[in-house]
């Protein structure tokens, strides 16, 4: 519906004058235009000033624009007109006076079969010009179906693919709507075809005709299974309809039929028209549409028209298109301020690194489905620091998230004793610090202990907006968690978050917001946040020009600058993953598109950039100066297999790879490394009945060669599960716990291990065995999964936090409890 413009929204795009703004869109807002010469309203969607300075997107929006004028054809809204070379880049399409076909079903209920044969019809004669263009739609959902009172139209070819194969208004995430892909989604954006939308298409016609999503609702990764599986259900779909969409709904892109041949297929007995729930809403758009065009000027804030003003409330009784409308031009158009920010829907990454340790299939790995444990490793400060600053303790450590956390006595939380306590949720990702041990759970809230007696300091819940697309999965609104947080981050008297799209800073002792920052992105965040010389990072997006990195400063939370993290391979953006990974010396290395990448924190400086490919991607990075050790992932029919390449800082140049001895790196994670060693953690695939045992495997840095391997449970993968945390190596202390016990080894100053220590955890819940329920339905439940315990050391003092919310502080194993 029409809404009245805002203070700074603009008067005048182009040659259209700006009468209402329709809505927020991935690149900017939308405004309902008109040039005053009598050829009707149009929808002018704009451009975020900040993007517009990109000219790599300037240039894939002026192929936007040239490939929407290329499309020709029935139940298309039509390209008007559109300059990418303005100062706000804009284009304008014929405004349909109607709802989407996802309001209509929510507002009016299903379609009977005769509509739905209309509605299908229609877009698949859409989809043949489409087609017939040499273009792939890539995004056919009930959101891009707008039904007018002449029937339907397609619109938005905002990630269209032109026959080049490129990309066009590309982002970081993948490409679509889980519940609206095809399995060539799901494999990847490079095998989306023609026969892809048909296949989409189908998946549209369903919802139109039961009112659900085909593949369920749930978690994305189990409604990603069932897309890549084919497993729809079509119960509800009336018996004749059904087979002519069992027909697209194949798992052969080959077997689907065409677009045109569909249109066939759908003509026979279409109705004529839309049911009268739908007629009616229709009505009331044109209706507003009407009062609005006989004002004087734009809708503003405050003012209603009259129903004088339109001559009547009564539609034409068969009317035809909303170009029959003949808006007025206001008298005195006023300048062009800057559009509002607004952001496209967040992707979720795909990380396999820690999926085993915690016995996880979350399905859909490949397609960014996973929600991985390991978020990105907490970056320290300036190593110059003294030690008394305590740069805030999760899973991977301290400083260089290089799984290593300083001894520090003086860090210990004043007054701290062994204790037992407990988060009300169920544990999701940890940070603690002298002040606070804080707690991300499943739900996506914060609750925050005392670490010096385990007492509840304060509790926080995201602000999240319930109208924002990063918190669904689908047109009937099933919402999963947590969505849009990631494990918090502590820094001295601080507690970062990023949550709900906003950067927040907490006082770690009351849990009282010292600020709170829109990072420009409603749709939440990869990683934690990092901190260093003053700054906080965070990845941000995906916006309209790809995933971003921002520097915000600490004590106010003002933006001081932001990096695009895609590079011009605008044909593989969906191939790769995009997170700040740790931070040293003054520099902040991070995943972009091209590859690991070293930017200055005080300006974001590129000082070095390591570039890879498919087959070998620096997914962790794990500094130990003077070196970065880039854990390379390739995969083979025989699994996957790592090596720990050295790279020098800041440049990132190689200096060899560890020579670690065949067969250790299979199936294996870079957990840790420090002056004398690394640790890696082998863990076998837990679905797999493969020879691989569980282990975490002890090397020396320089040579490679094999210090000590320690078993882990095998129950780690079968029930009842034994989960298994994360290594971490304390000052000269390597630990590790599980459901049962706290482990450590001796490491002598020297790397060489002495005998591994058991200790008993008292309070802990042993071996847990999953709840049962329908993962093919729901995927992973991850209030319901055994998710493996957290070590998080704080001088001397180690905090295990465990799967059921316990949480467990005794001493580390050699030191003094005092």
């Amino acid at each position: 519906m029409l809404s009245p413009l805002r203070e700074d929204s603009p008067r005048r795009i182009g040659p259209y004058a700006i009468r209402a703004r329709l809505g927020a869109g991935g690149m900017g807002e939308v405004f309902l235009g008109d040039r005053g010469d009598g050829s009707g309203p149009a929808a002018v969607k704009t451009v975020r000033r900040d993007v517009a300075q990109d000219p790599g997107f300037r240039s894939r929006f002026r192929r936007e624009i040239t490939v929407a004028r290329s499309v020709t054809g029935p139940r298309l809204a039509p390209l008007l007109d559109g300059d990418a070379d303005a100062e706000v880049p804009w284009l304008a399409t014929e405004y349909v006076a109607g709802p989407t076909l996802s309001a209509a079903v929510r507002g009016a209920g299903a379609m009977g079969g005769a509509e739905v044969r209309m509605l299908g019809a229609g877009l698949a004669l859409a989809l043949a010009a489409v087609h017939a263009a040499g273009i792939v739609h890539r995004d056919v959902k009930p959101g891009n179906v707008m039904l007018a009172a002449d029937g339907p139209r397609l619109i938005d070819f905002g990630i269209a693919r032109d026959p080049g194969g490129t990309p066009l208004t590309t982002t970081s995430r993948m490409v679509g709507s889980p519940a609206f892909m095809s399995p060539e989604h799901v494999a990847g954006s490079g095998r989306v075809v023609p026969a892809s939308d048909i296949f989409c298409l189908a998946s549209v016609l369903c919802f139109a005709a039961t009112g659900r999503d085909p593949f369920g609702d749930g978690p994305v990764a189990a409604v990603l299974y069932r897309v890549k599986y084919v497993e729809a259900d079509l119960t509800d779909v009336p018996e004749g309809l059904r087979a002519v969409l069992e027909e697209c709904l194949t798992a052969d892109p080959a077997a689907r039929p065409t677009a045109a041949a569909l249109a066939g297929l759908l003509a026979p007995g279409a109705a004529d028209g839309w049911p009268a729930p739908v007629t009616g809403q229709i009505a009331e758009y044109r209706r507003e549409l009407a009062r609005v065009g006989a004002l004087d000027g734009p809708l503003l804030p405050g003012y209603t028209p009259t129903e004088a003003a339109t001559g009547s409330r009564e539609a034409p009784r068969h009317p035809t298109v909303a170009t029959d409308f003949v808006l007025r031009p206001p008298q005195t158009p006023a300048p062009t301020p800057a559009p509002e920010q607004t952001a496209p829907p967040r992707s979720r990454r795909r990380r396999n690194l820690l999926a085993a340790l915690a016995a996880l299939v979350l399905l859909g790995a490949a397609t960014g489905a996973l929600l991985a444990l390991r978020e990105g490793g907490q970056g320290g400060g300036d190593p110059k620091e003294p030690a008394t600053v305590l740069a805030g303790i999760d899973a991977q450590g301290g400083r260089e998230g290089a799984g290593t956390v300083p001894y520090g006595r003086d860090v210990r939380p004043a007054g701290w004793h062994t204790w037992q306590g407990k988060v009300t949720g169920r544990p999701f990702g940890c940070a603690a610090g002298r002040d606070v041990l804080v707690c991300r759970t499943t739900a996506g809230s914060y609750e925050a202990l005392s670490p010096s007696d385990g007492k509840k300091l304060w509790d926080y819940s995201a602000r999240l907006d319930a109208d924002e697309v990063g918190a669904r999965i689908s047109p009937t609104g099933q919402v999963f968690m947590p969505s849009g947080s990631t494990r918090p981050a502590v820094y001295g008297d601080q507690v970062l978050l990023a949550t709900g799209g906003r950067i927040v800073s907490l006082d770690s002792r009351t849990g009282e917001p010292r600020w709170d920052t829109r990072a420009g992105s409603t749709h939440g965040f990869e990683s934690a946040p990092l901190v260093a010389d003053g700054l906080v990072f965070a990845d941000i997006g995906p916006t309209p020009q790809g995933a971003q990195v921002a520097a915000f400063d600490l004590a106010t939370g003002k933006e001081k600058w932001r990096k695009p993290l895609v590079g011009d391979n605008l044909a593989k953006v969906d191939e790769y993953d995009f997170w700040p990974l740790t931070t040293r010396d003054g520099v902040l290395y991070l995943r972009g598109q091209d590859g690991l990448r070293a930017l200055r924190t005080k300006d974001g400086a590129e000082l070095g950039r390591r570039e890879e490919g498919q087959d070998s991607r620096c997914y962790d990075a794990l500094i130990r100066a003077p070196h970065v050790y880039c854990a390379a992932y390739t995969y083979s029919d025989d699994g996957q297999h790592m090596a720990v390449q050295r790279l020098r800082t800041p440049s990132l140049a190689s200096d060899g790879e560890i020579p670690l001895p065949d067969g250790v790196t299979d199936d294996a994670a870079l957990a840790a490394v420090d002056d004398h060693v690394v640790v890696l953690v082998r863990t076998g695939l837990p679905w797999a009945e493969d020879d691989i045992d569980p282990e975490i495997v002890l090397a020396g840095r320089d040579d490679g060669r094999i210090l000590a391997r320690y078993p882990l449970d095998r129950r780690s993968f079968s029930d009842p599960v034994n989960a298994v945390s994360l290594p971490v190596i304390v000052a000269d202390t390597l630990a590790w716990a599980d459901s049962t016990s706290l482990y450590s080894v001796a490491l002598h100053g020297t790397g060489k291990p002495g005998p591994l220590r058991t200790t008993a955890l008292k309070g802990a819940p042993g071996p847990e065995t999953r709840k049962d329920y329908d993962t093919l339905q729901w995927g992973n439940v991850l209030s319901d999964e055994v998710l493996p315990p957290e070590v998080l050391p704080v001088g001397g003092a180690v905090y295990v936090i465990q799967h059921g919310g316990q949480v467990l502080s005794v001493p580390l194993p050699g030191a003094s409890a005092s």
